[in-house]
């Protein structure tokens, strides 16, 4: 009997096995995905592509202006009157100060009332000159009598105009220093002015960049809490301080400013202009034992070296010389994990 259960039970599972559904389409799918490489390290890419370069270096500088003026009396007096105010607006030539000339004024006074008399005698010598009466010398010393006069009169009006302090040329009146009554001496200063309208940053830079440096080179002016300016270089200076091994640059302030003299500032240089070139971020440059640089790119899904030459380089960016061309593909992130011939995946 127990063979003839093992007889039928033989054929049943022959028809089972034969009778069996198809696997689903899905499972296709999965086992495409084991068939991939599941240790191969993921990297994202990107595409070097050609953009302007500019590289800049930054130097210290000194805001400065050839219009401003310490103004010191000629001569010494007491302060009269002040006629204008500190801020107040002034034009060349207008009067800012008097000081008490009254003791020159009178003697100008004096001078010239000599001056009339010695012209009247001088016209009468004259007269009689042309009448033959008197002599030629008596002329002569009537004649040098009124030029005499007449220059020392010159003289202290030339005083008297000493006493009036002037403004030098257009500009505001920054500070007096002078007070009604006291004494002033050419000693001291009695007012300044300044004009704001033409001023330069002065800087010193390091005779590294002797060459790289020359007049109409692009300057940023960098000033914290406020907008940054453009301007050029007006002038590169001739002579190397031995002191400090810098060289001068001036670079003219231009448009509406708010810049004050003696405020300090940063000069941003830009010594390397390229309007296309191929630059990639400095962290991807890597090297060898020798001290070549690479960058990894992928070739048949592994990762693989490409030496490169690269330049100068700027905040993040370097200049790629000689190795890449535009739209080479280049690892990114994952480029300082792989190795040389490591399979890789790029993922999004």
């Amino acid at each position: 009997m127990i063979r003839t259960l093992l007889l039928l039970a033989v054929p049943a599972l022959f028809l089972t096995a034969c009778g069996a559904p198809e696997a689903p389409a899905g499972d296709a799918t999965k086992t495409d995905v084991d068939q991939a490489n599941p240790d191969a390290r993921k990297v994202t890419t990107l595409t070097l592509a050609a953009a302007p370069f500019d590289h800049y270096f930054t130097v210290q500088g000194n805001v400065e202006t050839d219009r401003m003026a310490r103004l010191f009396p000629m001569t010494q007096g007491a302060v009269e009157r002040i006629r204008v105010t500190e801020g107040e607006t002034v034009r060349k030539g207008q009067v800012l100060l008097e000081l008490d000339n009254d003791v020159v004024a009178s003697n100008q006074d004096e001078l010239e009332t000599r001056l009339g008399l010695a012209q009247d005698v001088l016209a009468r010598q004259e007269r009689l000159w042309e009448q033959g009466i008197g002599t030629e010398v008596q002329l002569l010393e009537a004649r040098t009598n009124v030029e005499a006069l007449e220059e020392s009169i010159a003289a202290f009006s030339e005083q008297v105009d000493l006493g009036q302090i002037t403004a030098p040329f257009d500009g505001t009146v920054d500070r007096i220093f002078a007070k009604e009554g006291e004494m002033a001496s050419p000693m001291q200063p009695v007012v300044r002015v300044l004009d704001l309208e033409e001023m330069y940053v002065r800087a010193s830079v390091s005779d590294h960049y002797v060459g790289a440096v020359s007049a109409g080179q692009r300057v940023d002016i960098v000033v914290p809490g406020m907008d940054t300016l453009s301007s050029s270089i007006g002038r590169v200076g001739r002579y190397i301080e031995p002191a400090n091994r810098t060289f001068e640059i001036v670079v003219p302030i231009e448009g509406d400013h708010g810049l004050l003299p003696n405020q300090f500032v940063s000069l941003r240089i830009n010594d390397l202009h390229a309007d296309t070139a191929l630059t990639l971020p400095l962290s991807l440059i890597l090297q060898d034992r020798a001290g070549k640089d690479f960058v990894y790119r992928i070739e048949n899904g592994r990762a693989q070296r490409q030496p490169v030459t690269i330049g100068t380089a700027f905040e993040d960016r370097v200049l790629i010389l000689d190795g890449l061309e535009a739209g080479a593909t280049i690892i990114d992130r994952g480029a300082g994990q792989v190795v040389e011939g490591e399979a890789v995946q790029v993922i999004r």
